[in-house]
């Protein structure tokens, strides 16, 4: 037992740190008014997801942590709004396995969308204030529809790793 839990905080330090790194150095990203979208900024928490639900917790807290020492709050407040999709997907994967390809299409669109939807609703919380209904439309097409699109790509390039890795067989 005491080296599972070594080996989970273990995976959670090192996905943890990728989940820093990613954004910091990964040259292809997209900067915007609203949000920020870096190519495989997500795959760490997609992989932790089918490792288990604390690995998982542990990683969203850790890219959270990273981001609230080194970008503006809003960035660290969408970070956190990752614990709804990670715990939701998590435990989903504690009782299913993906064994079809329209099961993984299924998760990673379902995922997509809680994913898409939290970080929407943790922007417009945090900036209830100052909205207005243009800033709503922002939010909504940037934080909402194209945090999906991002929740998707990196899904699906997370996805081949948790399969070589054997992590998508619990």
């Amino acid at each position: 037992m005491r080296n599972k839990h070594i080996q989970d905080i273990t995976q959670a330090g090192l996905l943890s740190a990728l989940g820093i790194l990613i954004p910091i150095m990964m040259p292809l990203k997209l900067i915007l008014p609203t949000s920020t979208y870096t190519l495989a900024s997500h795959v760490p928490i997609f992989i932790a997801m089918f490792i288990n639900t604390r690995v998982a917790i542990m990683v969203a807290l850790g890219t959270t942590l990273g981001f609230f020492i080194s970008m503006p709050l809003i960035v660290a407040a969408r970070a956190f709004s990752h614990l709804v999709f990670v715990v939701i997907g998590s435990r989903f994967l504690n009782k299913h396995t993906l064994e079809s390809k329209l099961s993984m299409v299924c998760f990673n669109l379902c995922i997509a969308f809680i994913h898409g939807f939290s970080e929407f609703l943790i922007v417009l919380l945090l900036t209830a204030k100052s909205v207005t209904p243009v800033m709503l439309s922002q939010y909504f097409i940037f934080l909402g529809l194209g945090t999906m699109v991002h929740s998707l790509v990196d899904f699906s390039i997370a996805y081949p790793i948790v399969k070589a890795l054997n992590f998508d067989k619990r």
